[in-house]
């Protein structure tokens, strides 16, 4: 009944009427595509349906629905967004190994004022990830606590390497930066 008219009209008679039929449509129009894509970020199915049941949720509860030109572009942006939400909520709560960072895999050769050196440089640095902007510490995790290179992040996150190495750079620069001002502080302190 509903399948030859146009996402607009639908839009119209979801806010206008609160007519779920329409909207049941729109769902079966749209549920599949945007599914695909939050979980080929994601790698993760029950994450991904939550994910797309949010969306279509939040589609339903929209207070200005007509007003979404494109549907197909909100849904898909709305996807990208709520896709970085997670992976944001969900590294938080990732423990970070910190003898995967090199350096600290050697703590147990060194003398106690090196190690509680490098342990209070590593706690600075990781508060420097943490402050990095979403989309760059999740780049940044991705390469050096992961360990994936720029082709396999970029397929990961479906943007460009040349975009991951310069998100990787760009993190790599506020961190020196930090690791200076930690250095030029600690000097001045002694």
């Amino acid at each position: 009944m509903y399948s030859s008219i146009s996402d607009y009209d639908l839009q119209l008679l979801i806010s206008n009427d609160r007519n779920q039929s329409a909207f049941q449509e729109l769902y079966n129009r749209y549920w599949d595509k945007i599914f695909a894509s939050c979980n080929n970020r994601l790698q993760d199915v029950e994450a991904a349906e939550d994910i797309v049941q949010d969306i279509f949720i939040s589609l339903w509860q929209h207070p200005n629905l007509p007003q979404i030109q494109n549907l197909s572009a909100y849904l898909f942006q709305a996807t990208k967004f709520s896709v970085i939400k997670y992976l944001n909520r969900i590294s938080r709560y990732d423990s970070i190994n910190p003898l995967e960072f090199g350096v600290l895999d050697r703590l147990d050769q060194m003398d106690l004022n090196e190690a509680l050196n490098y342990k209070e440089m590593h706690y600075i640095l990781m508060q420097g990830v943490e402050q990095l902007p979403p989309q760059t510490k999740l780049i940044f995790r991705y390469s050096r606590i992961d360990h994936l290179n720029s082709k396999e992040i970029a397929e990961k996150l479906e943007i460009s390497p040349r975009t991951v190495e310069n998100q990787i750079s760009k993190a790599l620069k506020v961190l020196r930066k930090i690791l200076r001002n930690t250095q030029n502080f600690i000097i001045f302190l002694f």
